[in-house]
C-alpha cells in the first residue's frame, strides 16, 4: 500500500496529461480468460504516470486496472499531489481503513468478501487451480498491509504503492518466498505479520476493485438524495390536498376511506345517468303527443 519515500516524488508532464489510453489499456472482461497469463515483465502498471499513482499492490495482486481511477487521477494529483487507490473492503461497503484495522484477519476478511473467488492455501508448497494464480499477503500491524503475487515464470513480483512494481524485496534480494523476504521497510513500516498464500483467479470477471468517493463526490450524493426527498415530499404534498379536495380526513383505514368515498362517486354517476335516462324517455313521450 505504502512505503517510504526516499526521494522527491515524481511530478507528472505535460505529455503525461496528454496522454489517452487506448481500449486495450484496462481490463476488459471481454478479453480476459481462465488463462490470462501473469508475467512480471509485464510493464502497464509501470509505463504510465496516472496508470502507476492511481494503482497499488492491492491492484497489482488483483491483475486489475482500472480506468476510472486512471481519470480521477489526473484530477486529483493536481490538487493533492497523490490519487485515490482501491483498498481492500471499499467493494463490500466496508468503512474506510483505520490503525486498528491493519491485522492479518481484519484485512483477510475484507479481501475475501470483495473477492469471494480467491481461496487461502494452507502452505506455498499447495497448488492453485490452473485458471488461478497465486499470490500473498503480509501486514505492518496497525500501519498497512502489502500483497504479492507469483507469476507464471516462477518469479514473485510486488507494486509498493504509487511505485514500479519489483520482484525484489526491502534489502534488494530477488524474492524467492514473501513469507522468507525482507519485508522491514523502517521505522514502523515492518511487514513482519505474515498472512499466508492465495489463489486468485485469472480471468477478470471473477475479482473486483473499487476506491472510495471523495468528499466532493459524496455532496454530489447528499445533494440528490436531498433532491429526491424534496420531490417526495412535494407529491406527498398534493396527495394531502388531493385527499382534502375529496374530503377525505385523516383515518386509522385510509384504504377503507378510500373504498367508501369511491363508493359514492360511482353510485352519484349511477344516479346521474338514471336522471338522464329518464328525461329521454319524458322527451320522447312529449315529442309522439305532439
Amino acid at each position: 500500500m505504502y512505503t517510504r519515500r526516499k526521494r522527491k516524488k515524481a511530478q507528472p508532464t505535460q505529455s503525461n496529461y496528454n496522454y489517452i489510453p487506448d481500449e486495450n489499456t484496462f481490463n476488459d472482461s471481454l478479453n480476459s480468460h481462465n488463462t490470462t497469463p501473469i508475467s512480471s515483465r509485464d510493464d502497464s502498471f509501470n509505463n504510465r504516470f496516472f496508470i502507476r499513482e492511481s494503482h497499488n499492490c492491492y491492484t497489482y495482486f488483483l491483475n486489475l486496472k482500472s480506468k476510472e481511477a486512471f481519470d480521477l487521477c489526473r484530477i486529483d494529483f493536481k490538487n493533492h499531489n497523490m490519487c485515490r487507490r482501491a483498498q481492500p473492503g471499499y467493494l463490500s461497503g466496508y468503512s474506510r481503513l483505520q490503525k486498528k484495522d491493519f491485522s492479518c484477519p481484519v484485512i483477510e476478511e475484507r479481501t475475501l468478501k470483495d473477492n469471494p473467488n480467491i481461496y487461502k492455501l494452507n502452505s506455498i508448497k499447495d497448488s492453485c487451480k490452473p485458471e488461478f494464480y497465486k499470490g500473498a499477503m503480509v501486514v505492518a500491524p496497525n500501519r498497512d498491509y502489502h500483497y504479492y503475487r507469483l507469476n507464471d515464470e516462477g518469479i514473485w513480483s510486488h507494486k509498493p504503492g504509487y511505485k514500479h512494481s519489483t520482484i525484489y524485496d526491502s534489502e534488494n534480494n530477488i524474492i524467492i518466498d514473501p513469507k522468507l523476504a525482507a519485508r522491514d521497510y523502517g521505522s514502523t513500516l515492518n511487514y513482519k505479520d505474515f498472512c499466508g498464500y492465495y489463489c486468485v483467479p485469472r480471468n477478470s470477471s471473477y475479482k473486483n476493485m473499487t476506491h472510495k468517493k471523495d468528499k466532493y463526490e459524496r455532496n454530489k450524493d447528499l445533494i440528490h438524495v436531498r433532491k429526491h426527498h424534496k420531490e417526495t415530499n412535494t407529491a406527498h404534498k398534493e396527495q394531502k390536498d388531493l385527499l382534502k379536495q375529496l374530503k377525505i380526513g385523516k383515518t386509522n383505514n385510509y384504504f377503507n376511506s378510500i373504498s367508501k368515498r369511491t363508493a359514492r362517486l360511482l353510485e352519484n354517476k349511477k344516479l346521474m345517468n338514471n336522471q338522464r335516462k329518464t328525461r329521454k324517455k319524458t322527451q320522447k313521450k312529449r315529442q309522439k303527443k305532439k
